[in-house]
Formats: structure tokens, C-alpha cells, sequence
């Protein structure tokens, strides 16, 4: 995929082709959009008021790129992306159509798009008060009151490193008084450096007195002064998480059995479902279920025993050079039981021992193609990870060597999908090795959740991410056009760096991953669990009850699918954002809700501000009827609580019944 190039606007109604000079401000959370030459500026179009899109949604704290090939914009942010195709009326948000009376179009070179109906894609209002005005969901006038606070004097060094002493001195409150008297003179010097470090202190100032809502508006704001920073992009990266580890949010979805508002895609690789997620596993290292000299216990059967479902692919490692032969027992039986085989072909002699030319790559797609089960293959994986022998900074010699091999399975084995799949971090390193989409059949990732208390940004020594958003950026890169395979997964219930023992931890996250992959992310059609340990790390199902009956229970949903042969599940969900249809019909709401901070006790539920329901535990679910609202536009408020009844986060939709 090509980076955006060109420049973009947005229109907020009908686009009008005759421009006028008069030009107008855009203001996000209160902070005012800094246009110049490079990013073009707004104007006013008989009345209609046009946006640069890239200045605009960046500093929304979104994503904008340009798809060349089918001239389309995509906007990222989070879990959300929003497709915009010239010269059709409509936008695509989450994979589900969104009518639009105005269609993106290219004049002079230039794209324009609706600004409206993008930026509530994302939650956000959108006013007019002789200037554009965007709120962000649940943002407050904060930023807008440091960055517009009347200056006490002109001394303002002084003054700085009088707030930094009393900053580290803990009185917070004083510190953030000192840091808004001079703060507008810091905007002013235009340093985004300087304005980068203000943000950042006053966040630290914010979230040591428990001001968690502030906290997360400064480091957001921080981050995006760090983005228009040149080489500040781990500052950048750093700040976004540290605001993402604070933030309480939520995000509401409906259940549905209807295709054409169903937000999975068919992508049409082999062996993939159009609905459901293929269970599937690494096993042949658990010694409890497997020994490979009595045939009582192969692993292929007796998982399924162990996790109570017929688990239909398997995953093998295969160093690359080594025969597909070696396996051959494995194969045999995974065809005599209807199994699908991951091989995962790595390259330990690093990516300079690939060769197309010598004919093991021919010799093991043709093997491959002739195997009596159903196989797919997965190449030099978590490349993106310094850890692995293949790892190279040199990702131009990785997208070669990947395509060679691609290449060749493409020609030798036409029936055998070939996955990319890097690891899930660094995220930020995992676009350069994209080899592209003609070479890829399956994106994939490997996915663990292990405790981490150093990354607390609270500095209180607690893991405070989520296992079941880590797919996200992946997701929203690549969810659009490829199907997902998660090709490794698990929750270390033991401490890597201590032994303590985390059963409560890894359970916890492993009920929240598997319920929500259905619900976040409907493009993931395999999930692989990592049934071993790896050095300190413990993923061994057979090795811990409490671990193994949350594993069981979790895939013991239907959307979970046996094996290939299994019929596709009966439904699937779809994120509920501005704008979007749904049926009138009897169904089910969900709710992802974020809290870091606070522990969730309930969610309740609104339609057109009257009580729906109230739900205890993930995924917080209640049974709506909308078949009175036929025809109308209504909006569908969650607000989640915690045990002291105080609410932690809310969101209303509102949405079209069709």
C-alpha cells in the first residue's frame, strides 16, 4: 500500500466546484489545527467549508493513506478505519456501508471528502460556529485552556523550572497552576518539541493526583506534537501508550445473521470460513498428551480430548532445508483424521540460505500440493522481531526472499495459502516488511500475553493492557483486505522474571481474548493456542487446570469451528458507530469496555435515553428489540460502571433502523 500522497480535503455537505477565498479555522478538542503550505488550508466553498484531510485527521490522532490502485482514502485510528472511494456516495467504516449524499472526488489533482460523515465515523461531533469545531468522544476543553491561557509574564523559563521543582516535589497542583500561566507563550514559539515536554508533564502531574481523564488528554496532545516532531517517533509511540494504558472507553456492537450487514469479508483464500474462527493448536511438545512411541497418544486426538472439542489444525515447525518427509507420520494421520497443517518453514540460517533456484522450495511446494490433508504455510514469521535468526533491518532483502518463496508455492502448490505474519511487536516496525498483497494469502500474527508491570505508566508495577486489543493495529492495516490467522497465541500464567505463579492473570486475559475475537475482529478466520512452555514463560495447557478450563470454556463457543469441513458459523457482529443500519429486529448488543484503571462492574443500556437493560460480565450483552423502530433514527447510549457505582465511561450511537 502506497503512503498518501495527496492532498486531501474534506467538505462537511454537498461538494461545490467553485472556491472562494475565505478561509476558516478547525479546532479539535480545542486545539487549533495547524495548517501551512505543505498541508493547503481551508476555505469556504459557496458556503460549504473544505478541510486539508491529512492535517485534519492527524491531528484527530488518526492515520491517512492512499490506496493508488483503487483510489480510495483509508483513515485509521484504533480499532476503527473508515474507507473512502472516489465518486461513490458512501463510506465504508469497519468493513460496513455507511450512505453518504456526498461522494469523494478528485479535482485539480485533489481528493475531497465529507469531513462530517468521516469524523463521526469515529465518535466525533462535528459543529459550526464560523469555524469547524470537532469534539472527540467524552474530550473536554482542557487542551483548548492550556493552549489559549492568558500569560503571566514573559519570563517564562522561570516559571518552568519553578513548576518542575514543584512538580518533583509533589505538589501537583501548584505545578500544573505554574505550567498553564506561561503555557500559551509555549504554543506560541511553535516548538513542537517544547510543547511536547509541556503535555508531558503536566500528564504526569495529572495522573499522580488520580486525574486519569486529564491525564490521557495531555499525553494524547503530546503525542501528536511528537508526531510533527522529525525522528521523535518512539516519543511519539511512548506517549500514545501511555495515554491508551489510562483511557476508559467503549465500544457497543450488535449481533447479526444478516450478510449484508455483516462486517466479516469472504476473501476467498483456501480453506478459509466465511463465518467462524478455526481452533487450532501447537501440541506436539505437550508430553502429557503426546508420546511419539505409543500411538494411545497422539497428540491430534487426544487435545481434543483434553480441551473438549474437536480441534481441526494443528501447526508444525519445519527448518528450512528439512524435508516435508520428516513429518510424514504427522501428516498421514492428520489426513486419516481431517486435520489442517500450519508449517511454519524458518530459515535459521537467516534469510541469505533462501534459495528459488536449487529446488528444495519446488521439491516442498509439491509435496505440500500432493499431502492428502489440507495445508498452509507460513514463512519466516515474526520477522519484524530482532529476536528471530532471520531478523533483518534490511526489510527490502526480507520482501524479496518472501516473495521467491510465494512465489514459487503460488506455481508449485496453488491449493497451499501462504501467510505473512510478523509478530505483534514492535507494531510499529510491522508495515515495512508488508511484501504485498499479490504474494500474501493470510496475514497473520504471533500473539502472547505475558505480565508486564514495568510498562505501568502509573508507575505502580501493574499490567494494565489488554491481551484482547493487541491485534488492533494489524487489524486495522490489514483486516480490510486479507483474511487473519492468529499462528501462535497464549497467556504465560507464570512470571517470567519472578516464577510467581499468575493462573488468575492468564486466565483472566485468555477469557477476555477468546471472547472478544469474534466481536472485535470478524476477519480473523484461524486462532493457533501455543499448547508449550517457552523458557520462563508457561503456555502449557496440560499444566494448569484453572488455565485449561478457562481454555475449554472459551472455545466452547460455536463461532469457534472444529475443523475445515465444520459448516461456517450462524452469525457474527458488527460495531455500531453514527450512522450505521441496523435491522428491526429481536437481537443482542455487546460492549468492549476499556478501563484501566477502574474495575467494571456493569453496563447499562439505553435506547432513546429510556432503560434497555443492565449486564454483568464480559461481553456484557442484553437482548434489544428494535422491530417498533422501523424506519427511524434512534440512538443507543452504554454507560459502564464500577462496584461503587460511579461511571467510568459512556458512549451514545446513533443509528439507522432499517
Amino acid at each position: 500500500m502506497k503512503k498518501f500522497i495527496w492532498m486531501f480535503a474534506i467538505i462537511t455537505a454537498v461538494f461545490l466546484f467553485s472556491v472562494s477565498v475565505y478561509a476558516t479555522d478547525v479546532y479539535i478538542d480545542g486545539a487549533k489545527v495547524q495548517f501551512d503550505s505543505s498541508t493547503g488550508y481551508p476555505f469556504v466553498n459557496e458556503g460549504r467549508t473544505l478541510v486539508p484531510l491529512r492535517a485534519t485527521m492527524e491531528s484527530f490522532g488518526a492515520e491517512v493513506e492512499w490506496e493508488q490502485d483503487t483510489q480510495t482514502a483509508v483513515v485509521r485510528k484504533g480499532t476503527t478505519w473508515v474507507r473512502c472511494k472516489v465518486w461513490e456516495s458512501c463510506i465504508y467504516r469497519n468493513n460496513v456501508k455507511i450512505p453518504n449524499d456526498a461522494s469523494a472526488v478528485i479535482v485539480d489533482g485533489r481528493t475531497y471528502l465529507p469531513i462530517r460523515a468521516v469524523l463521526e465515523s469515529f465518535g466525533a461531533t462535528v459543529s459550526w460556529d464560523g469555524n469547524v469545531v470537532v469534539t472527540s468522544p467524552g474530550a473536554g476543553n482542557l487542551i483548548y485552556t492550556v493552549e489559549n491561557a492568558k500569560a503571566v509574564t514573559t519570563n517564562y523559563w522561570g516559571i518552568w523550572n519553578e513548576a518542575l521543582s514543584l512538580k518533583s516535589s509533589g505538589q501537583y497542583y501548584l505545578a500544573i497552576d505554574k505550567i498553564k500561566s506561561i503555557s500559551s507563550l509555549f504554543i506560541k514559539e511553535n516548538q513542537s518539541s517544547s510543547n511536547a515536554m509541556l503535555f508531558k508533564h503536566l500528564g504526569e502531574c495529572y495522573s499522580s493526583l488520580g486525574d486519569y481523564k486529564s491525564a490521557a488528554e495531555c499525553f494524547k496532545r503530546e503525542s501528536y506534537y511528537w508526531s510533527i516532531t522529525p525522528g521523535m517517533t518512539e516519543s511519539m509511540i511512548d506517549a500514545t501508550r501511555r495515554a491508551t494504558l489510562i483511557t476508559a472507553d467503549s465500544q457497543v456492537f450488535i449481533k447479526t445473521t444478516d450478510d449484508t450487514l455483516d462486517a466479516s469479508n469472504w476473501f476467498g483464500a483456501d480453506y478459509e470460513p466465511k463465518r467462524g474462527i478455526y481452533a487450532g493448536a501447537y501440541a506436539e511438545s505437550d508430553s502429557n498428551i503426546y508420546n511419539p512411541y505409543d500411538p494411545s497418544r497422539f497428540y491430534m486426538d487426544t487435545y481434543s480430548s483434553l480441551v473438549g472439542k474437536n480441534v481441526g489444525a494443528y501447526l508444525l515447525y519445519l527448518p528450512y532445508g528439512r524435508d516435508l518427509s520428516t513429518y510424514q507420520s504427522h501428516i498421514d494421520y492428520a489426513s486419516s483424521k481431517g486435520k489442517l497443517v500450519q508449517i511454519a518453514l524458518e530459515p535459521h540460517m537467516g534469510l541469505s540460505s533462501v534459495n528459488s533456484t536449487d529446488g528444495y522450495l519446488q521439491k516442498l511446494a509439491s509435496d505440500m500440493e500432493a499431502a492428502s490433508c489440507p495445508m498452509i504455510l507460513r514463512f519466516a514469521g515474526e520477522m519484524n522481531d530482532m529476536s528471530a535468526p532471520w531478523y533483518t533491518s534490511d526489510a527490502n532483502l526480507y520482501i524479496q526472499k518472501f516473495r521467491e518463496v510465494a512465489s514459487v508455492f503460488h506455481t508449485y502448490a496453488p491449493s497451499v495459502a501462504v501467510i505473512w505474519a510478523p509478530n505483534f511487536y514492535p507494531s510499529e516496525t510491522i508495515d515495512k516488511y508488508y511484501p504485498g498483497d499479490e504474494y500474501v494469502d493470510y496475514v497473520g500474527i504471533s500473539s502472547y500475553k505475558v505480565y508486564q508491570g514495568i510498562t505501568d505508566p502509573l508507575g505502580q508495577g501493574i499490567d494494565r493492557s489488554r491481551w484482547s486489543n493487541q491485534l488492533d493495529y494489524l487489524y486495522s492495516h490489514y483486516g480490510h483486505k486479507k483474511p487473519i490467522i492468529i499462528v501462535e497465541s497464549g497467556a504465560s500464567y507464570v512470571n517470567y522474571d519472578t516464577g510467581a505463579d499468575l493462573t488468575s492473570f492468564a486466565s483472566s486475559q485468555l477469557s477476555d481474548f477468546y471472547t472478544y475475537l469474534p466481536i472485535k475482529y470478524p476477519n480473523v478466520k484461524m486462532c493457533f493456542h501455543y499448547d508449550a512452555n517457552d523458557g520462563n514463560y508457561s503456555f502449557l495447557i496440560s499444566g494448569n487446570q484453572s488455565y485449561l478450563n478457562t481454555y475449554r470454556q472459551s472455545i466452547s463457543n460455536s463461532y469457534y469451528l472444529a475443523g475445515t469441513n465444520q459448516t461456517d458459523a450462524r452469525y457474527s457482529y458488527y460495531e455500531l458507530g453514527n450512522n450505521v443500519n441496523i435491522k428491526a429486529e429481536y437481537t443482542e448488543l455487546a460492549s468492549y469496555i476499556t478501563s484501566p484503571v477502574k474495575n467494571v462492574a456493569y453496563v447499562k443500556y439505553f435506547i432513546n435515553g429510556v432503560d434497555l437493560g443492565v449486564a454483568y460480565g464480559i461481553p456484557y450483552t442484553v437482548n434489544a428489540d428494535f422491530s417498533s423502530y422501523k424506519g427511524q433514527k434512534i440512538n443507543i447510549t452504554i454507560k459502564a460502571y464500577d462496584e461503587n457505582h460511579m461511571e467510568i465511561t459512556s458512549q451514545t450511537v446513533n443509528v439507522n433502523v432499517i
